[in-house]
């Protein structure tokens, strides 16, 4: 199962948003073994290392520190519409291995 992490500032709006929009690009690349973790930035640290996820996608300014060396997308695109599909390109590279 691939494991993908959304987080912002308060585990609810923009992540929420950023979710549904990878969850559906997901399901239209035929992939179905994927778990989401909606968390708050301040949560990212022990659940990366609960979880263990594949990538994770920040709708904001998330310090590398903090991520356990996990790839990183950038999930800003998700709020403002510019470079969405950059972005799920990528998160389908990293969880197609």
């Amino acid at each position: 199962m691939k494991k993908i992490m959304v987080c912002c500032g308060s585990s609810m709006i923009t992540s929420t948003m950023a979710i549904n929009k990878i969850k559906k690009a997901v399901a239209d690349a035929g992939i179905s073994d994927v778990k989401f973790i909606q968390c708050k930035f301040a949560e990212v640290q022990s659940l990366v290392k609960a979880e263990r996820p594949d990538v994770i996608v920040p709708t904001g300014a998330l310090k590398d520190s903090l991520t356990d060396s996990v790839p990183i997308v950038r999930g800003t695109c998700f709020i403002t519409g510019v470079g969405e599909k950059e972005a799920i390109d990528q998160i389908l590279k990293i969880i197609n291995g």
